[in-house]
């Protein structure tokens, strides 16, 4: 009974490490989404950070499905900026395996 017990626990130990894990690449894959936006809407590197954090924040403070997207389609509009909501979502996945390897190293 104690080897399915260790099991069990093992299981367990592995499903937190993995949560934390897909937590973390998707923070960083968010925060190199929306540094790539801010770079698109002509902002300074320190504009760049700052304009992150913020976007972040709200996240955090207003979670909903496709926030950091829906957030950045209304920033990008209001700065008569020509990129849609499938060109967004494009750079999110070519994002995806770079913010991944960044993470995971």
């Amino acid at each position: 009974m104690s080897s399915f017990n260790d099991r069990e626990r093992g299981f367990e130990a592995k499903y937190s490490f993995d949560l934390e894990q897909n937590f973390r690449i998707e923070t960083h894959l968010n925060k190199m989404l929306i540094n790539w936006a801010a770079q698109q809407m002509g902002k300074s590197a320190e504009e760049c950070k700052a304009y992150t954090n913020k976007i972040i924040g709200e996240v955090v403070a207003n979670p909903r499905e496709n926030g950091v997207v829906s957030l950045l389609m209304a920033d990008l509009e209001r700065s008569n900026t020509d990129i849609t909501v499938s060109a967004l979502n494009a750079k999110l996945e070519e994002l995806r395996p770079v913010a991944r390897a960044e993470v995971l190293t």
